[in-house]
């Protein structure tokens, strides 16, 4: 049991010895200044009175990029149904958003979905002759006959008809997160997506506190997760805001004690959508009067996001019903997503969220270093540099790892990650518990006998399980340091063990 504990306590500062020893990859990218908010509400161009009479036709209709920080500066994610867009500015944060079925057009607008369909149905004998030129290699026949038979009178270009029948593709507006921060005295600023985690962050110093932001958007959950912390209590004071897209209208209403609902309509072809957004407090106060979600003095916020349309897909669709694509009703939807995401709480959607997400993206890898660890230093290498004497430990994802590790002449194994965490997110896939097991009893059967330490977003519930695997013992950073109290927290851990 002294072993244990003796493990946990070296571990704790462990991350710092261990550094030295790698070099560290991500697969992320990164700014180092924060982005103005010279873009908000990019749609009206910084004049919203000037659309009191006439709305544009859609939202950013324009040959010309009126934001371009949005596309070469902002964070993109998403998870094949709502996408958002980081841009990591102090004093606000800004989040352009959208979901894949709002658009614009379809069977209620100018002549109905019937004729925009069947508008090339007399051409329909043309084909087997247009097939019977492609096959006979002569494409100016079959490029002919395309033309003249197959032009639709449907305009692509929004402003050509009034209303728009083939429609568009449109935003879903902008949420914003004021800070009651300036960039005047900050410094270590930070925005960086993670490819391999689809994570986005920002992190900054200011006034001698440091200041993190996490985003990802899950696909299991189907809701966008934000969080917000700092390295001291009580400094999360925040207004969170949206603006909607001005080609739609709707109301903004309270969503219970800590929430707020959008419920709108597009003024084109009347699809319904639904925002829905929540927030979880630790400390201070929560309000959502106003239209807007008020937080002050709290020591970390966790917002939650989920949105969604009317829209039902129909491979059979009845052209002269305007409802042939309606069929879903988004204010049930996203109260079933939020609410479960509030019941599961920000680790269990992160762990989730990576499971799902590294799942696909880990299906290929590409090594281009002929070393079998490109992070790990070599041991034989450390041990030059650092003598007989010391101690030099090396991370594993798998047996394999152990063993080649074993080889060399580690003195020990640092194996994970147990769940997904920032500080191992290079490491993958996540563990758990049987892949702690199912390690631990190959060792055994190969007589390797070396100290195996879990690592990777351990929290206090975990220690008892893992210890039960046959690891010799825990590392522990992330949930140490960013305790309110990281040395109540250390004690909390050393009693379980």
């Amino acid at each position: 049991m002294s072993k244990k504990i003796t493990t946990i306590l070296t571990f704790a500062m462990l991350g710092a010895l261990q550094a030295s020893a790698q070099q560290q990859t991500q697969l992320s990218y990164w700014f180092d200044t924060p982005v103005t908010l010279k873009g908000q509400q990019i749609w009206y161009g910084g004049h919203p009175e000037k659309w009191t009479h006439k709305k544009p036709i859609s939202a950013g209709d324009t040959a010309r990029n009126p934001d371009p920080d949005w596309e070469s500066k902002s964070l993109p994610i998403g998870n094949g149904s709502i996408g958002a867009n980081i841009l990591g500015s102090v004093e606000a944060e800004r989040i352009t958003l959208n979901e894949k079925t709002l658009w614009r057009g379809g069977p209620n607008t100018r002549k109905g979905a019937a004729y925009y369909w069947n508008v090339n149905k007399n051409s329909a004998h043309v084909m087997q002759e247009i097939r019977d030129a492609f096959a006979a290699n002569d494409w100016e026949k079959a490029s002919q006959l395309t033309r003249k038979n197959f032009n639709s009178p449907v305009p692509y270009e929004s402003y050509a008809e009034d209303p728009f029948r083939f429609g568009s593709f449109t935003t879903m507006g902008e949420a914003y997160i004021e800070t009651g921060l300036s960039t005047v005295g900050m410094s270590d600023y930070r925005r960086a997506l993670s490819l391999d985690s689809a994570l986005a962050s920002v992190s900054f110093v200011k006034d001698g506190v440091r200041y993190q932001r996490e985003y990802f958007i899950s696909y299991p959950a189907n809701v966008m997760t934000i969080r917000y912390r700092a390295s001291r209590p009580g400094k999360q004071n925040l207004v969170f805001s949206y603006a909607p897209n001005p080609v739609s209208t709707g109301t903004m209403v309270a969503d219970g004690r800590n929430g707020l609902l959008w419920d709108a309509r597009l003024d084109n072809n009347d699809m319904q959508y639904a925002i829905r957004i929540r927030a979880i407090n630790k400390g201070g106060s929560l309000s959502n009067e106003g239209g807007k979600l008020t937080v002050k003095g709290a020591d970390e916020v966790v917002f939650l996001i989920s949105a969604d349309t009317d829209y039902r897909a129909n491979n059979n669709p009845d052209y002269n019903d305007p409802k042939t694509y309606v069929g879903v009703d988004p204010l049930a939807t996203t109260q079933d997503w939020v609410s479960k995401a509030e019941g599961k709480g920000y680790a269990q959607l992160l762990d989730e969220h990576y499971k799902d997400y590294s799942r696909l993206f880990n299906r290929v890898s590409l090594n281009l270093n002929d070393a079998a660890n490109a992070n790990d230093m070599p041991i034989d290498e450390a041990r030059k540099i650092l003598g007989s004497d010391k101690i030099i430990g090396g991370t594993a994802n798998t047996f394999e790892d152990v063993e080649r590790l074993y080889r060399q002449g580690a003195d020990y194994i640092g194996c994970g990650p147990f769940r997904f965490t920032t500080t191992k997110k290079n490491l993958s896939p996540v563990l758990g518990l049987e892949g702690y097991q199912h390690i631990v009893d190959q060792m055994k059967s190969h007589g390797i006998n070396l100290p195996i330490v879990a690592i990777g977003g351990i929290l206090e519930s975990d220690i008892k399980s893992i210890l039960a695997t046959g690891v010799s013992g825990i590392a522990v950073s992330g949930g140490i340091l960013n305790a309110e109290n990281p040395v109540e927290e250390m004690q909390r851990f050393l009693k379980l063990v």
